[in-house]
């Protein structure tokens, strides 16, 4: 009563300050597993609420949470939803309002290696696609039919997949 659950917090960065149990550590997730984390948080559309010391982090515990176009999905999209899971690979996809883009998260819930192979169709996007790396910030480019994300144990990449200019 009156005290929110460790599961809906982000164990990122510096934790278990004055906690009820264990010493003050930082997270024991690898750095994969926390983009992993704020990945399916962001695309699910699920309460962001941070569960270490801010002042306290690094400039990588910085990054996932200050990322504007990860946090725009979470704050913004609709029609958030699991897309597929074939054993350890796990897809979600989200839309933005008044956008033909479609926001893509490939998982590898594994622990060796995996290529999550995703069609275009699946997205109800046509055949040529244009990808940005959110995480990455960056432009990808032109990809036809669809593409096969290899990805490390734990790992995800999140996506926006737009249908390419004509």
């Amino acid at each position: 009563p009156g005290h929110w659950p460790d599961a809906d917090m982000l164990p990122l960065g510096h934790i278990g300050i004055r906690a009820e149990r264990g010493q003050p550590r930082m997270s024991r997730l690898t750095r994969d597993e926390q983009h992993t984390l704020m990945t399916l948080r962001s695309v699910a559309r699920s309460p962001l609420m941070f569960g270490g010391n801010l002042p306290d982090n690094d400039d990588f515990t910085l990054s996932l949470l200050t990322n504007g176009e990860v946090l725009a999905v979470n704050q913004h999209a609709v029609s958030s939803r699991q897309l597929f899971a074939r054993g350890n690979q796990v897809a979600w996809v989200a839309e933005m309002p008044r956008s033909k883009a479609r926001y893509l998260a490939v998982f590898n819930t594994g622990d060796a290696g995996e290529v999550v192979a995703v069609q275009w169709s699946e997205l109800g996007l046509p055949a040529k696609c244009v990808l940005r790396d959110l995480w990455g910030r960056q432009d990808i480019g032109a990809v036809e039919g669809g593409h096969g994300f290899k990805l490390a144990p734990h790992a995800s990449m999140f996506l926006e997949v737009s249908p390419a200019p004509r």
